[in-house]
């Protein structure tokens, strides 16, 4: 069995004294990235080398060899060290290679429009000719002169733009930190004047044993200093889906919902029998304490302008600590949703979990922040962090499309009336209904039903297929 890895990226806070000195180093890393930034866009050519050649080449342009010889363009900062001066030269690098990645994009996608409105241009001037074929001195005259004069605005409309403001977060290579332990770590700052180790103290979440740390990338967050560690860890089961199927390994199928039950998962075993049903709560707690922070916001903001302010804050807006902390709290739970759906699948040893396949289809720039359901909400990042989660422990999470799985009777595939309460009249379009009744007089909890499904389906496609 080969062995693969995982990197993750754990965020630890740092204790400091000088804030003003992570600020001095990072504005003179900004200012070393935009030199080598600026320089790289007088030679595009030279984008065709590898990244070791071209920091190689960029470095040979200025700094001065070992013969004395001095640069053509020398750097105009002194006592840089060397691998902060890399790893700016790199950020540069990666910067530029992704705007000429972008901007080539774009002059693809301008060629192809063009293509396509001269193709549709001949096919009308065709049809309306008495001539069945074409001179080409009268091509330009049969064709409408904005099939091959673009307007400036249609021509720019969309074009990647440079980057205004150079910015990338440091990455301190080895040689930048030392002293590396479990309570503390020694940085070289530039305090403004001179170049300084400082031990700072951290706190955060311990890491695993027999990993492997990368180097730190630090952010500056306001008053915040988080120390960014991605963390290389052994995962000694590196089959792929197809191979688990193929030696019959039984498996988890989840389904996410928007009720209290935030996930419920069950086992498929070998011959594809439904067992151990397992129900995740939450969600009526998350819901609490959402409406307790979206209550801050109603009282601190006139009329209901609060509930239309769409995700993602933006500095300065109204009330965007709350939406930061309701977001915040929502990934707490979509966190803890899903270790406990890793655990139950490492207790019931299973080798796969099969997570419903969620569209991205909707934009959730026009709706309403409160207008996303749960489901589409918390669902999404449940299934996203059940996927790295799982691969740490030698698991693989892969998702299937859920059809009919909240509409039929996993027993006889029936149809299905869903309602909440024995008093309450079954329908079939009743939407969140947590229970459900077929016409066969199958009864139980909707998110179970669905989660058989979900897992019943997959069997029959993959595993029946395969025996």
């Amino acid at each position: 069995m080969s062995a693969g890895y995982v990197i993750t990226t754990y965020k630890i806070q740092l204790n400091y004294m000088h804030l003003d000195w992570f600020k001095q180093t990072q504005s003179l890393f900004d200012a070393v990235l935009a030199f080598y930034y600026k320089l790289l866009e007088k030679q595009p050519e030279a984008l065709s080398l590898s990244n070791q050649n071209l920091l190689r080449h960029l470095e040979l342009q200025t700094i001065k060899q070992r013969d004395g010889t001095p640069p053509e363009t020398p750097l105009p900062f002194e006592k840089i060290p060397l691998y902060f001066r890399r790893a700016a030269i790199n950020a540069a690098i990666s910067m530029y290679r992704s705007y000429t990645s972008k901007l080539r994009e774009w002059e693809d996608k301008q060629i192809e429009n063009g293509k396509l409105k001269m193709e549709n241009a001949g096919t009308e001037s065709q049809s309306d000719s008495d001539s069945d074929q074409i001179g080409d001195a009268d091509l330009h005259h049969n064709f409408p002169p904005s099939t091959f004069n673009f307007s400036p605005e249609s021509a720019k409309k969309g074009r990647p733009s440079r980057s205004k403001n150079l910015h990338m977060s440091m990455l301190y290579y080895k040689g930048m930190y030392k002293d590396f332990d479990e309570k503390s770590i020694l940085l070289k700052l530039y305090t403004g004047k001179a170049w300084a180790w400082v031990k700072h103290r951290y706190t955060g979440r311990p890491f695993p044993e027999n990993a492997e740390l990368m180097s730190p990338t630090i952010v500056i967050k306001k008053k915040k200093v988080m120390l960014h560690i991605p963390v290389k860890e052994i995962v000694e089961d590196s089959r792929t889906a197809k191979e688990r199927v193929q030696q019959n390994e039984k498996f988890v199928a989840v389904a996410l919902t928007g009720s209290d039950n935030l996930a419920v998962c069950t086992t498929i075993e070998a011959d594809g029998r439904a067992t151990a049903p397992y129900f995740i709560k939450g969600g009526k707690e998350l819901a609490h304490r959402r409406k307790l922070l979206l209550g801050y916001t109603k009282r601190r903001t006139v009329g209901n302008d609060a509930l239309v302010i769409p995700q993602g804050a933006q500095p300065g807006r109204p009330n965007a600590k709350y939406y930061e902390k309701i977001t915040r709290l929502t990934d707490h739970y979509a966190h803890e949703v899903s270790r406990k759906i890793v655990d139950y699948a490492l207790k019931q040893g299973a080798k796969l979990i099969v997570l419903p396949e969620l569209k991205e289809s909707f934009n959730q720039v026009k709706k309403p922040y409160l207008g996303k359901t749960p489901y589409d909400f918390i669902g999404r990042r449940i299934a996203r962090y059940v996927q790295y989660k799982a691969w740490q422990k030698g698991l693989v999470a892969m998702t299937s499309k859920p059809y009919y799985a909240s509409t039929r009777c996993y027993h006889c595939d029936a149809p299905i009336a869903k309602h909440n309460t024995e008093y309450q009249n079954p329908s079939a379009n009743f939407y969140g209904g947590k229970n459900f009744v077929c016409k066969e007089g199958h009864r139980g909890s909707t998110a179970l039903n669905s989660a058989r499904n979900l897992g019943k389906g997959f069997y029959k496609r993959f595993y029946a297929g395969a025996a």
